[in-house]
């Protein structure tokens, strides 16, 4: 329970971090929140130690959420300070290259700590992770760039920008699709008597992602970004779509991998979409919105694919879950295609 109240609270912090992002900086804001997410985190443990009643963990579980570091926020806002418009969909694959390793090594190293040490000595080494990360951030935003000051304009207001619910959205629904993935992942791996193979399955995401990243990044393209969001869009759909007829693990892991080569690459276009439609000063913001509408879409891609698939004895309709975000989302960006396309 407290782990699911820290999700959802940070789900809901982000557009308010990211507004903080826009007036205060990000290495301010970056530092505080690690400071306070840390000191949460060791009340936990502490307070677990000491068998305090399971509301007070929830309250700190709540504040532990609420303060977890806006990481990829952050580093856009830093980054969108710093690059050219031609450099920021290498710099937006950087964000989400290094979101990537961390996702795949983070829970190893975690695991390490458990089994060679304790819970408790493996939550604190996070803190502490947490914390020199965030400070060492802040350190060293002053250098890539520090945002303006002042009160946001009316007229640059994130949720009055019609473009902003287009790229929301497509946020929930890329989100949807990680959802049904969670889900029928494990559901594949445990109907074949193997479910220690899930971890593997969901990693195969991620090396695609990784892979992704740093081919996107690598290279300028012609194409504008609403052009190149719908084409990367299509074929994760393509691929989530062949999950549904995938009968092996080799197979199944192929096509997530080459679902995960456009995954990344589709958010850093989300992230230049926004460049192109708000105002730098309410970026921060606006990446927030981003962050809570895929964290949204997960939840309710997960919890449909669960329902539909809790009774069966196979993942498609895990997977088929997945493959009707895609194809949603496809269809968002191809009927706002000329609206994403203009300039603000």
């Amino acid at each position: 329970m407290v782990v699911g109240v820290v999700w959802i609270a940070a789900g809901l912090s982000r557009p308010v971090q990211g507004r903080l992002i826009d007036r205060r900086g990000p290495g301010e804001v970056m530092a505080s929140c690690g400071v306070v997410h840390a000191v949460a985190i060791a009340a936990i443990v502490g307070l677990a130690a000491l068998h305090a009643p399971g509301s007070l963990l929830v309250v700190f579980g709540a504040l532990t959420g609420l303060a977890l570091p806006p990481v990829s926020a952050a580093m856009r806002v830093a980054w969108a300070d710093v690059a050219e418009p031609h450099e920021r969909t290498a710099a937006y694959s950087l964000v989400y290259l290094v979101q990537e390793v961390a996702i795949l090594t983070g829970p190893l190293i975690l695991a390490a700590l458990i089994a060679t040490v304790s819970v408790s000595a493996a939550l604190l080494v996070v803190a502490a992770v947490t914390v020199a990360g965030s400070l060492g951030f802040a350190v060293a935003s002053p250098a890539l760039g520090v945002r303006p000051s002042g009160p946001v304009a009316r007229d640059q207001a994130v949720l009055r920008i019609r473009t902003m619910y287009v790229l929301l959205a497509i946020a929930v629904l890329l989100g949807a699709m990680i959802g049904g993935i969670q889900v029928g992942a494990p559901t594949f791996a445990t109907a074949r008597g193997a479910p220690a193979a899930a971890g593997l399955l969901v990693a195969s995401l991620s090396v695609g992602g990784i892979i992704g990243a740093a081919i996107y990044g690598s290279r300028r393209w012609r194409a504008a970004p609403s052009t190149r969001l719908l084409l990367l869009l299509g074929w994760m759909t393509v691929a989530l779509a062949l999950t549904i007829v995938a009968g092996s693990f080799v197979v199944l892991a192929v096509f997530l991998i080459l679902a995960g080569l456009a995954f990344n690459p589709s958010l850093s276009t989300l992230s230049l979409l926004v460049d192109q439609h708000v105002a730098a000063r309410s970026a921060g913001e606006a990446f927030g919105w981003l962050s809570t509408g895929i964290a949204a879409g997960t939840g309710a891609g997960s919890a449909l694919s669960a329902a539909l698939a809790q009774h069966q004895d196979h993942a498609r309709p895990a997977f088929i879950v997945a493959a009707l975000a895609g194809a949603g989302a496809t269809a968002v960006a191809l009927a706002a295609r000329r609206r994403l396309a203009r300039e603000a």
